[in-house]
């Protein structure tokens, strides 16, 4: 009997990829009043706070031993905590468009470690054609001039692009540990202490923050309402939607919304800031969702025929 991959996966992708594209540019906004921690933080605080009363209300149940503690705890850090203050420093001195379009290196990470940290997820041609044509989609977006010397960029910048592909390492490497060692646990719930512990480890450098900058808060309703919709939206509900397609799917499905998030990066400026979209992104844009679709086949194929 056949199997095939949930149809409604492709649509939670693209949704998904949606609310973290906009993310980028909620962060920006953030920083007007808020320092780099303080926003991984907040965002934590104010998503673990709505999806407990959620657990609680709609009566889930999960039972804890100490490896799942363990597991979660450092879902909660590596796979939150880190990579949003690693993104939030960065986009200090890169624009938020940028910060979205370098987290499209996922894929390519996913394919590396999944096939020496899973069973199930290894390397094909069809994975390989479909990260290569993603890739160039990217590499359409950046306009890339290779005569350039990279050597005369701002220092800091360079830093900041670096702090965010060590960020997707982190969102790739968490997706990985949830897929293979918390499978017995729904996604919901993975979500729900995920990202109360994650905002439990990060009270503390809230606190040091707060006392050591003590810095002048400028009331901002701009930043305020930019927490409050990371907290809401990118954290809490998109974290619900990349846990259940990470354990219907696959790490490697999941990746590839590293590919989407520059495609609505560029979307959300042009509608939000006015940036204008050239022939290189819209070209991009059709190689990446070319690229998506290739992943999707192979999944389906690979799924189809183990179930025959």
């Amino acid at each position: 009997m056949k199997q095939k991959l949930p149809t409604n996966n492709f649509f939670l992708l693209i949704i998904l990829s949606a609310i973290w594209g906009s993310a980028f540019f909620a962060i920006k906004l953030c920083l007007d009043m808020f320092s780099p921690t303080a926003v991984a933080s907040l965002r934590l605080i104010i998503a673990s706070f709505l999806l407990l009363v959620f657990f609680y209300f709609q009566k889930y149940k999960i039972i804890f031993d100490k490896e799942i503690i363990f597991l979660l705890f450092i879902i909660g850090i590596i796979g939150n905590f880190i990579p949003f203050y690693l993104i939030s420093w960065a986009e200090q001195y890169i624009q938020s468009s940028t910060a979205g379009m370098l987290m499209a290196i996922g894929p390519i990470i996913t394919l590396i470690m999944s096939h020496f940290l899973t069973k199930h997820e290894k390397f094909t041609l069809i994975k390989f054609v479909s990260i290569i044509v993603g890739f160039i989609g990217v590499l359409f977006i950046f306009n890339i001039n290779f005569n350039e010397n990279p050597l005369k960029y701002n220092s800091l910048a360079i830093i900041a692009k670096i702090f965010v592909i060590f960020a997707a390492f982190g969102y790739m490497f968490s997706n990985i540990l949830a897929y293979e060692k918390l499978n017995q646990i729904d996604s919901f719930s993975i979500t729900t202490f995920a990202t109360t512990f994650g905002a439990i480890f990060s009270i503390p450098f809230l606190l040091f923050d707060i006392s050591y900058n003590s810095y002048d808060l400028k009331l901002s309703v701009n930043s305020i309402l930019a927490i409050l919709y990371l907290g809401i939206f990118p954290t809490a509900i998109a974290f619900q939607f990349r846990y259940y397609i990470t354990k219907t799917s696959g790490p490697i499905f999941l990746s590839y919304v590293a590919y989407l998030i520059p495609v609505f990066s560029l979307i959300w400026g042009y509608i939000l800031l006015s940036e204008e979209i050239g022939l290189n992104s819209l070209i991009g844009i059709v190689l990446i969702l070319l690229g998506v679709y290739l992943g999707q086949k192979g999944l389906v194929n690979k799924i189809s025929k183990k179930n025959i």
